[in-house]
Formats: C-alpha cells, sequence, structure tokens
C-alpha cells in the first residue's frame, strides 16, 4: 500500500518491486532514501540489506553510495 502514500513511489506488479520515478530533481540515492524512510514509516517495515540482496542495474557508484548510507544515517537498511 506504500504506493498509495502520494509520495511518488510506484508498484511493479510483474516484478512485486518499489519503484520511484526517474530522477528529475531528486538523485537515485536521494529516491532510496526516500523509499526507506516511507516504508518504515508508513508500514512499520525495516529494509535490510544483505549478502543476499541481488544489485540489478545499479552503477557501482550508486551502489557505494547505498552502502555508505548503510553505514551512516540508516543503520537499518
Amino acid at each position: 500500500m506504500i504506493y498509495r502514500s502520494a509520495a511518488e513511489v510506484h508498484w511493479d506488479a510483474d516484478k512485486n518491486a518499489v519503484y520511484s520515478p526517474a530522477p528529475r530533481e531528486w538523485t537515485y540515492l536521494k529516491w532510496f532514501k526516500h523509499i526507506v524512510d516511507l516504508i518504515e514509516k508508513e508500514a512499520d517495515i525495516q529494509l535490510h540489506l544483505t549478502d543476499q540482496t541481488e544489485w540489478v542495474n545499479i552503477p557501482t557508484d550508486l551502489k557505494n553510495a547505498i552502502l555508505e548510507e548503510k553505514k551512516t544515517k540508516h543503520n537499518n537498511i
């Protein structure tokens, strides 16, 4: 139901995944943080990155930024 929150987070039923719109003013990293925060706030669910996390079509610099974010503000992702 997160995609119904009017926060520009959408659901792809074929992939069973949430996604953001293509970046306009926000970067993909900012969208990532927004989605993580929104899911925690709206659904009381914490997302976690694990050794089994699949990084599909994610540029190395974005992956590294997300992992760095994990170490700092979002220690729970």
